[in-house]
């Protein structure tokens, strides 16, 4: 549940400029925010409200590196961190990367979840309900906090320096092409607080790349690509066009697989993209969102079977 996470972040962080990096569409015009920017660390806990990982069904065709387990030991991820660092694949290379990716984000979360708590209009209505609606919380608890708080502690196996270098993790696992490093990559290198300026060319490499993963009807990069919009969006290479067409090709999958999952997750992706809304297509190119949608549908079908 981390990527539907991403999209929360994605609001509550504010789109970030993509510099010199190329895209795909000429940026739009900037929209008004809903509601004045949250502080930057609430982002955090937009991810623990959200249902964990472990409570959702097993889907059998979702990668084993997707997330990082609940209960898992600072030992076990410390061991997964350093074969990732010293030797090891490049799948090992992103769960280690995922693995100091979560920490990172968990030594803010119990903080922003104390402000979600003590004023919850932070978060718009429609994104609360639509957590709710996923079956997680749609205020935050002090059972949450105290977790958060663990997860937190359990985290501190790793010092600031061992958590920077998630990005080299990144290189390592899309230079060694780890299925899913690319999306990570481009979202870690225009992270709101990536650190200098991403190669051009890597970045349009990279976006060249998801599209690419798109295209085969890959579920968790069509998630991704749903959840954006606004400048997230321009800095992921999509276009408006594109974007409909990946959410509708991912309400489909994933109904496909569980019946109704697929519904139930729109209401997410959909309250989070509407903080920064567009102007919506026009019939003919509603047409044309919903043919790319058909067929990323059908590659996904047919790599199924496959």
């Amino acid at each position: 549940m981390l990527l539907l996470a991403g999209g929360a972040a994605a609001w509550l962080y504010g789109d970030k400029p993509a510099g010199n990096a190329p895209v795909a569409v000429p940026a739009p015009a900037p929209v008004e925010p809903a509601v004045p920017a949250a502080p930057a660390y609430v982002a955090s806990a937009a991810a623990v409200a959200l249902p964990s990982a472990a409570s959702m069904p097993a889907l059998p065709d979702r990668p084993k590196i997707a997330a990082l387990p609940e209960v898992e030991s600072p030992t076990e991820s410390l061991r997964k961190v350093q074969l990732g660092l010293h030797g090891g694949t490049a799948e090992d290379a992103l769960i280690a990367a995922r693995t100091l990716q979560h920490c990172a984000m968990m030594s803010k979360a119990p903080e922003g979840l104390f402000a979600v708590r003590d004023q919850p209009d932070m978060v718009p209505a429609n994104v609360r309900k639509a957590i709710k609606d996923m079956g997680g919380e749609e205020r935050v608890s002090n059972e949450t906090i105290a977790r958060a708080q663990s997860d937190q502690r359990r985290c501190q196996v790793f010092d600031a320096a061992t958590l920077a270098r998630s990005g080299e993790l990144l290189q390592k696992a899309y230079d060694g092409k780890a299925a899913g490093a690319a999306m990570a990559y481009l979202q870690s290198l225009q992270a709101h607080d990536a650190k200098g300026e991403a190669d051009p060319a890597l970045i349009a490499r990279l976006q060249a790349d998801v599209r690419q993963t798109a295209q085969a009807g890959d579920p968790d990069t069509l998630m991704s690509l749903a959840m954006a919009s606004g400048n997230l969006a321009r800095d992921l290479g999509i276009t408006p066009i594109q974007r409909s067409g990946y959410r509708n090709a991912y309400v489909q999958i994933q109904d496909e697989r569980i019946p109704g999952m697929g519904t139930a997750m729109a209401k997410i992706i959909d309250a989070v993209a509407q903080m920064n809304s567009s102007a919506p297509l026009t019939t003919t190119q509603q047409r044309e969102a919903d043919a790319l949608a058909k067929q990323l549908v059908n590659a996904w079908r047919s790599a199924r079977k496959s």
